[in-house]
């Protein structure tokens, strides 16, 4: 129950049971970012004008690569969503 998390098809499909990654600086087993008790600024930036999510930390960069957060989709959406004033969000603690 503590890795629920609500999302979207197909991001839930990427993130699954998956609760770890391995670190692409560190090479190491890391555990996924949890937003219940991590502060996502300390983690994570935007960048490339806020398409794109960069990892900060090994628990940020185990997560972007884990859970496919800059696949093709998402960034076309966040694209039309900054088009729209909706993007990047302001209150992501």
């Amino acid at each position: 129950m503590e890795n629920l998390c609500a999302s979207c098809y197909r991001c839930n499909e990427f993130k699954w049971m998956k609760t770890h990654g391995i670190d692409p600086v560190t090479g190491k087993l890391t555990l996924l970012f949890n937003p219940r008790i991590q502060n996502w600024y300390e983690h994570f930036e935007w960048i490339n004008g806020g398409t794109h999510i960069a990892g900060l930390t090994p628990f940020g960069r185990v997560t972007v690569l884990t859970l496919h957060l800059n696949n093709e989709l998402v960034v076309e959406s966040r694209g039309l969503w900054m088009s729209w004033g909706w993007h990047p969000p302001t209150d992501m603690g």
